[in-house]
């Protein structure tokens, strides 16, 4: 609603009414910038769209570590354009974990279980992952999206943006106030288990080859933490075999 629509619908109530708009909480409200606002200055921070458009593929290079299980291992995340997607992390003598999107499905392998085709949510969440473009914003992923407030999140003053997916799930990230990064937010995660409320936390910001990337990310559930650190970004470097879907996941293909 515009403030005018604001300020004319409280002049027909009552001279009370008005009061209430002119209040310090409402002008703070307004001076909120909109989602659109604050994605679109994230994005340029890391270098913005055209940045990406002439690259073919990233690679990302790190560690994946589950402290609460002594898990401490390599990670590769590979991209190639438009949406293919692998990523994977060894634990040693337990095996592999290994996930990935082909353009048209979206799997898994983990230790302990059998490899599987994934479906609804789980499957979206994936898919999402191998969007190569996926780091620049898309509200046309979500229903609706408005920024609610300006809170102190983890010692920092952050705009929080609620964003609605079609199927109702939502998504709240924040923006910091004072670098314009995104540094994280709250979501329902699709699990075998069930859907999980995690929290999640973008940091260290480094340049690689033109484009800034979060060199630190952080997923905590009720269960355990998980942390990512990337410690190096190639492009150009892929082919189609460092996103093929490995043999095991192939066979639950029907022809």
């Amino acid at each position: 609603m515009s403030f005018v629509r604001q300020l004319s619908s409280a002049v027909l109530v009552s001279a009370v009414s008005a009061s209430v708009v002119f209040s310090p909480r409402a002008a703070e409200a307004q001076a909120l910038p909109t989602p659109q606002q604050l994605a679109a200055r994230h994005d340029s921070l890391i270098g913005g769209r055209a940045a990406l458009e002439a690259r073919k593929s990233v690679r990302m290079v790190g560690s994946f570590a589950i402290p609460a299980m002594g898990v401490d291992a390599p990670v590769e995340i590979n991209k190639l354009r438009p949406n293919k997607y692998l990523f994977r992390t060894s634990l040693g003598p337990m095996g592999e974990i290994l996930s990935g999107y082909d353009g048209t499905r979206a799997w898994q392998i983990q230790p302990g279980q059998p490899p599987a085709l994934l479906e609804g949510a789980a499957a979206d969440q994936i898919k999402e992952q191998g969007d190569f473009f996926g780091d620049f914003h898309d509200f046309a992923r979500f229903t609706s999206a408005e920024t609610v407030d300006q809170a102190t999140v983890d010692g920092r003053k952050v705009y929080r943006v609620k964003m609605v997916r079609p199927n109702g799930d939502a998504v709240m990230e924040h923006f910091d106030v004072e670098t314009g990064y995104s540094i994280g937010g709250t979501m329902s995660v699709a699990t075998p288990m069930g859907a999980m409320e995690t929290s999640f936390s973008y940091g260290d910001y480094k340049p690689f080859g033109g484009m800034q990337f979060a060199t630190r990310v952080v997923q905590r559930n009720p269960q355990f933490e998980i942390i990512i650190l990337i410690a190096s970004v190639e492009f150009d470097t892929l082919d189609e075999a460092a996103v093929a879907v490995p043999d095991a996941v192939k066979a639950l293909i029907k022809p």
